[in-house]
């Protein structure tokens, strides 16, 4: 079985609408889509509403940006209740949080004589405004060539328009998952700054809240990290999960379903293999 538990599309910081992304992940032989846009559903409340169609299951999905020690740490819902109150008002708390850091950057970026930044976000189809999209607008400008050059001028900790986020904690995301029905999985846990100890106190930490799963296997994985990240699993009893973490075609390296087998140290931890999956409300696309 192929579960790819983590994608986006252009509701959040990806670019492909969600019927797009179903075709992807049925050409690569998906047979489980998990659609996590950043702290929205939009994607997942269209699907649902649109006539069946075929491809994977979709997975009902989302990825909450949470504060930890500092640092912005990604926590994955996957079948979740969309309609939940409580997670949809999470929702449209931290995409307010979204847009007001927007509107922080485009004030900076008014006294250096760059307008129409948020002009700019109003015409683009996601709820969930990242400082991705004010990358595209810095390249679409001509102020900057690249993303990377967007993140290291403007966008990064000490950029010229930093703006701090203000997100929910770990402990609130996973109870609110928890709330609507939900698994909470740790997303991409090696891409985070932290050193070894504050790596093995976040992975500690983080299962301490009752969340079920870490993601083990996902695009652009080194092997042996993949491997220490399934000991990390065992050893806090925690469920591994795998995902593409897709978010546009151009990115071959992290195509949807493209990525490794869990290691057979956890492949009875595979996280489709929780007793919560079954009540997952796992649904055939289009339904």
């Amino acid at each position: 079985m192929l579960a790819d538990l983590h994608s986006h599309t252009h509701y959040s910081d990806g670019t492909l609408p969600p019927q797009d992304l179903l075709a992807r992940a049925q050409g690569n032989g998906v047979d489980y889509l998990a659609i996590t846009d950043h702290d929205s559903t939009d994607a997942v409340r269209l699907l649902r509403e649109l006539p069946p169609a075929d491809g994977p299951q979709l997975v009902p999905g989302v990825e909450l940006s949470t504060l930890w020690e500092g640092h912005e740490i990604h926590i994955v819902g996957i079948g979740i209740d969309i309609d939940h109150a409580g997670l949809q008002t999470l929702l449209r708390r931290q995409q307010t949080l979204r847009r007001e850091r927007a509107q922080a950057m485009d004030l900076h970026l008014q006294k250096a004589g760059h307008c129409g930044l948020m002009a700019y976000l109003d015409t683009l189809p996601c709820t969930a405004v990242s400082r991705n999209h004010v990358a595209d607008f810095l390249i679409a400008r001509g102020i900057v060539g690249s993303k990377d050059q967007a993140f290291k001028r403007f966008l990064g900790d000490r950029g010229r328009i930093a703006s701090a986020a203000r997100w929910c904690s770990i402990e609130e995301a996973v109870d609110t998952l928890h709330a609507a029905g939900g698994i909470a999985i740790l997303a991409h846990p090696t891409r985070y700054r932290v050193g070894k100890m504050q790596f093995r106190r976040l992975i500690r930490e983080f299962a301490a809240t009752g969340a079920q799963g870490i993601e083990v296997s996902y695009s652009n994985l080194d092997p042996d990290r993949m491997q220490h990240l399934a000991t990390l699993c065992l050893e806090n009893g925690l469920w591994a999960s795998t995902g593409s973490d897709f978010h546009h075609p151009g990115n071959q390296w992290m195509d949807v379903g493209r990525f490794r087998h869990l290691p057979a140290t956890v492949a009875e931890r595979a996280i489709w293999l929780h007793p919560a999956w079954a009540g997952c409300s796992v649904q055939e696309s289009g339904n």
